[in-house]
């Protein structure tokens, strides 16, 4: 565990600077600053009319959540500095603003980032709110407060609030101010993001997960490959898009490459263990990558009552990634994606495919490029499958 927490930050802690990431920064930047500075409303029957809804945090969260926590403050940080030019507040507001931001973004995105499934995503967003909570609590009563009352007067900003709070004093400001207008306001606007988040996420994973490579058909559709090199490349692309709940059926020849497929697929996703075939031992599960792996070979499964009698079906989780060679199964629902090898001469033509995806999005059959994985690769020799 503690291996998996110290390279899951040194992964996110240097982000890999390409184009496309700099492209899906700048895109994620420029849509939580329109969110900040222009969709937003107060509610005054509520809240202090001064307290101004938003969700321009979302943005940051799906840059934390899908290229680390570093991304996820960058957008927040970003987004502040845009709106220096307008400030209103001498700056204050916007630097709270940020502050604020950094205490969602950045423990919601590391518990993710640790084991990106649907506990960790909702942990790490429980922990991004109550830092927010805590921390908009002390920004308001040590920094936003103390900087208006000085500028207009305390008098003036209790009398703010007067026509909300009837019973507010000078002596009593911060009770009500802090536990009945801060507080649930802030509670309020996480749960809202955080919604958002949770429902916007794993619909944009193809786009916040994009590489450069043309959106279309970039995964899907047939590709040629030469060398393990490159189908351990396309297999990376593949694991990049992973978040969960995915079954993968392997399709192809003894030999095909089904069980190297895997291995690229396993390396991809962290997983330290060796990847062998589980001809005889029917299922291997790695848990040491950001999503568990359950490796299936159903070679030597006779019928759909030895399924069941295996408990195979068990491993179909939110929590992992199932990968099937041999597939036994009449009909299987959820996520899945369809991986068909076939040699061709001295290259193999590797199909990947979706539901509602087809297949001839990509025209032409493209090679794939030699891949340069983090780290050194050793390639085994194939193993016959």
């Amino acid at each position: 565990m503690q291996n998996k927490l110290v390279l899951s930050l040194k992964k996110f802690a240097n982000p890999k600077f390409s184009a496309a990431y700099v492209a899906k920064l700048a895109i994620l930047t420029a849509l939580s600053f329109i969110l900040y500075v222009y969709i937003k409303f107060s509610m005054p029957f509520m809240f202090p009319s001064f307290f101004d809804m938003q969700i321009s945090e979302l943005p940051a969260l799906l840059a934390g959540f899908s290229m680390g926590p570093v991304s996820g403050c960058l957008v927040i940080v970003f987004k502040c500095l845009l709106k220096f030019p307008m400030s209103t507040t001498g700056l204050v507001g916007e630097l709270t603003d940020m502050l604020m931001g950094v205490a969602l973004v950045l423990p919601a995105s590391i518990i993710y980032c640790l084991k990106k499934d649907k506990k960790h995503a909702f942990i790490g967003l429980l922990s991004g709110t109550v830092t927010f909570i805590v921390i908009g609590l002390i920004v308001n009563r040590f920094i936003s407060i103390p900087f208006y009352a000085n500028l207009h007067g305390f008098d003036s900003v209790v009398g703010m609030l007067s026509a909300l709070y009837k019973n507010i004093t000078a002596d009593n400001f911060y009770t009500y101010y802090l536990l009945l207008g801060v507080l649930p306001f802030n509670l309020l606007r996480c749960i809202i993001v955080s919604a958002f988040t949770f429902l916007l996420y794993k619909r944009m994973s193809v786009l916040l997960h994009w590489e450069g490579s043309s959106l279309r058909g970039s995964i899907y559709g047939t590709h040629k490959v030469k060398k393990e090199e490159q189908t351990y490349a396309l297999a990376k692309r593949l694991a990049n898009t992973l978040e969960g709940g995915e079954v993968i059926l392997l399709d192809g020849d003894l030999g095909a490459g089904k069980t190297t497929f895997t291995k690229g697929l396993a390396k991809a996703l962290g997983v330290s263990e060796e990847v062998t075939s589980p001809t005889f031992t029917i299922l291997n599960v790695y848990e040491s990558g950001r999503l568990k792996l359950n490796h299936l070979d159903m070679y030597r499964i006779e019928s759909e009552d030895e399924i069941a009698e295996l408990g195979v079906e068990d491993c179909f989780d939110d929590d992992a990634v199932t990968v099937i060679e041999w597939n036994k199964f009449r009909s299987i629902d959820g996520n899945i994606i369809t991986v068909s090898i076939v040699q061709n001469g001295d290259a193999r033509e590797i199909t990947i495919s979706r539901k509602g995806i087809a297949d001839d999005e990509k025209d032409g059959l493209p090679e794939i490029e030699d891949g340069e994985p983090d780290g050194e690769i050793t390639l085994e020799q194939e193993e016959t499958e």
